[in-house]
């Protein structure tokens, strides 16, 4: 029995890693900004479980907002670590304070603001989380219940290769590979067409 809970586990976790940016792993966070503070983890963000933030929407527009009331909410540019370390880690730019108007992750996944707060802000957007593993009895799968069959499939995989069952094998297979397209359509984005390039 110790082995079968094993290839659930294995089998769960397999799953959550096909993809990392499933539908059912976005998380959202919130935090206040410190004054003065300019580099924040993913706890002190409010996404302790994170895999990967989410930096920029479909249309190239900043996933990050900020505002001190709704009414003035924006969002902030996002800049990959290289480009930002060169232009905002430089000079007098390192020490500006002022209302964040950029976003970057540095080498160690922490969110890093331009320009350094002056006073607290609200920051919030979107991440992709690290699935918790199953390890109670009341624990279930982060997807839909109609897919958790899949757990059943591809642990049927490896106790199949455990035991050289071909023919399980071979049963299991077919069955999670199906589910898995099934999966894959309900839980990844979409891919839209853009308009003729003539």
């Amino acid at each position: 029995m110790g082995r079968v809970v094993d290839w659930c586990g294995n089998a769960y976790n397999d799953i959550c890693n096909a993809h990392l940016t499933w539908r059912f792993l976005r998380d959202v966070f919130s935090f206040s900004t410190v004054a003065t503070q300019q580099e924040y983890t993913p706890t002190e963000a409010g996404a302790p479980t994170l895999a990967t933030w989410i930096t920029e929407h479909r249309d190239e527009t900043g996933a990050v907002r900020v505002f001190r009331v709704a009414s003035d909410e924006s969002r902030l540019q996002f800049l990959p670590w290289d480009e930002f370390h060169e232009i905002y880690d430089f000079g007098s730019n390192r020490i500006q304070t002022e209302r964040p108007s950029v976003v970057t992750v540095n080498p160690s996944n922490n969110l890093v603001l331009w320009a350094v707060p002056n006073i607290v802000y609200n920051i919030n957007g979107e991440y992709y989380k690290v699935a918790p593993a199953l390890t109670l009895d009341a624990d279930t799968p982060l997807f839909p219940a109609r897919f958790y069959m899949m757990v059943v499939w591809k642990a049927l995989i490896d106790y199949a290769g455990w035991t050289a069952a071909d023919e399980k094998y071979a049963h299991g297979q077919s069955r999670y590979k199906g589910m898995l397209r099934k999966l894959e359509m309900d839980q990844l984005e979409k891919i839209l067409h853009g308009p003729p390039l003539a």
